[in-house]
């Protein structure tokens, strides 16, 4: 390529075979300030080339930018006016042929670019003129209500792209019309965009979850899981948690994780098709639990990947005789990460870890890693498993979320499990803390029993944590055992009050229709 006097821009013969260097990633505009000079914006580009002979026969070739590369690309349909007034549309290669005598005047328009004004002075022999239109960018940013960048997939009729972390965004030949920003777990938003230069914004919202625990016997169960759907029918639920892993390392539906059939795992208790099929019908938003860490078939299988017990040699069991695999091996990662993948395939929505940390409960001044560990490193592990979790999931259309010790909430060190708030928080898209007053020691907050006061010490715990996240949001589970409705429904009420979604934690998943408030739509 080359440049006349003029300011302009003209091609060799075949333009097709020049390649400029991609831009770096999301940020065309640069790249346009260097490519196409002010005079391509509306001003008049020149191209001064030589012709021979009188024919007034003009090969020409349209070029712009591709979206996805940010090569020249040859634009088909591009529509050429000749001096007389005549217009030629470009084929599916971009190339067409006009008929004028220099000088003339061109003007060039195509779908998402500015129109080219291109004054030719003498034409080339042996080959078509390139002319390279400045593609129209739609630069923006996706934000919470705060106001706080967020990231998401931003897509056009004709164009998508992934924005930055901080939710900015720039879509490059993009037409005027609506723009449309999705991310797992939140509304998708869509503005419409008038073709106008300036910072576009477009506000998203999370989806509020309020929910409840299905026990994989319930699931499994047509009758008791009718019962369960027919007792929520009407009320403000919006959402079924179940279970791809338990505590007891049971995997709950036939999972084809290789893993989870070499070890015997696998106790199928519902159909996993069948249950997304009922939620989806309904219109339920559906959450799987993996229990991720704590397993006690998988781990002693693989003692090489397991928590050891530097004692014996063997592997580490906690109070409860329950292994553990080793948090510190990535390859210990794989296989909760397999289950997830495979839960996000067959249609849930989201992938909740639970046991996401290191064991809590036994002789821990016994246990043995991979690496050594302090506060800095069990907090750096946890973190980089759901941020890893999150990198895979996420494309799967999963979103992602962990359940967390509500105590972490109240603290600033990690409890000893890897849970520090602002760390997990980076990681994920929700955190569910388990606020449940049963589990506080007497004193807590100056009650002798807490578990008497549930508003008191949920309203704590929120109010302790939401200062100290750092992207995730609160959708806390709540306690629905030990509990008559007016307790529940003052939990209930403190999320709420904060904006909060909510999940209704029963072992086994024994409701009372009392217990839901009813939807006022």
């Amino acid at each position: 390529m080359g440049r006349n006097r003029g300011g302009g821009y003209y091609f060799p013969p075949d333009p097709g075979v020049y390649r400029r260097r991609r831009p770096p990633r999301g940020r065309f505009t640069r790249l346009l300030m260097l490519l196409v000079v002010a005079a391509l914006l509306g001003a008049t580009a020149w191209v001064l080339l030589r012709r021979s002979g009188p024919d007034d026969t003009v090969p020409l070739v349209v070029l712009g930018i591709a979206a996805a590369d940010g090569q020249l690309t040859r634009l088909a349909g591009a529509q050429v006016t000749g001096p007389d007034g005549g217009a030629v549309t470009a084929d599916d290669n971009g190339a067409l042929v006009l008929h004028f005598l220099p000088p003339a005047r061109l003007e060039v328009a195509a779908p998402g670019y500015e129109t080219g004004v291109f004054r030719v002075e003498e034409v080339p022999a042996g080959g078509p003129i390139g002319l390279q239109l400045t593609p129209v960018v739609l630069t923006g940013r996706v934000v919470d209500g705060d106001g706080n960048g967020i990231a998401a997939a931003v897509q056009t009729a004709s164009r998508e792209v992934a924005t930055e972390a901080d939710g900015s965004f720039e879509l490059v030949a993009a037409l005027p019309g609506a723009v449309t920003a999705t991310r797992p777990a939140w509304l998708p938003t869509t503005r419409e965009w008038d073709g106008s230069s300036g910072e576009f914004e477009i506000v998203m919202e999370p989806l509020i979850v309020r929910g409840v625990r299905v026990y994989g016997p319930v699931a499994g169960s047509p009758t008791e899981f009718a019962r369960l759907l027919e007792m929520i029918e009407g009320t403000v639920v919006n959402t079924l948690v179940f279970d791809t892993k338990e505590e007891n390392g049971h995997v709950l539906y036939d999972s084809q994780v290789a893993d989870a059939q070499d070890t015997g795992a696998v106790n199928s208790m519902y159909d996993a098709a069948a249950v997304l099929t009922a939620a989806q019908e309904r219109g339920y938003y559906a959450i799987t639990r993996i229990a991720t860490f704590q397993d006690p078939i998988w781990a002693p299988a693989h003692p090489e990947h397991a928590a050891r017990n530097t004692a014996t040699g063997g592997v580490w069991e906690n109070s409860r005789g329950l292994a553990w695999s080793d948090p510190t091996d990535r390859e210990a990662w794989e296989y909760p990460l397999a289950l997830a993948v495979e839960a996000c395939r067959l249609g849930f929505d989201e992938i909740q870890f639970d046991y996401v940390r290191f064991p809590s409960d036994g002789d821990v001044s016994l246990l043995g890693y991979d690496e050594p560990v302090d506060e800095e490193v069990r907090s750096a592990t946890i973190a980089a498993f759901l941020a890893e979790a999150r990198e895979r999931l996420h494309p799967e259309g999963c979103a992602v979320s962990a359940d967390i010790f509500a105590i972490v909430l109240s603290f600033p060190n990690d409890q000893g499990i890897g849970q520090r708030l602002e760390e997990v928080s980076t990681s994920v898209d929700f955190l569910s803390p388990m606020v449940y007053p049963s589990h506080y020691s007497a004193g807590w907050l100056g009650f002798d029993d807490p578990n008497d006061h549930p508003a008191e010490v949920v309203s704590q715990a929120l109010d302790a944590g939401l200062p100290r996240l750092q992207g995730a949001l609160f959708r806390p589970w709540i306690q629905a055992f030990f509990y008559d409705a007016g307790q529940i429904a003052e939990e209930i009420e403190e999320a709420e009050e904060r904006g909060l979604g909510w999940l209704l934690w029963n072992a086994t998943s024994q409701f009372e229709a009392d217990w839901f408030p009813r939807s006022s739509g």
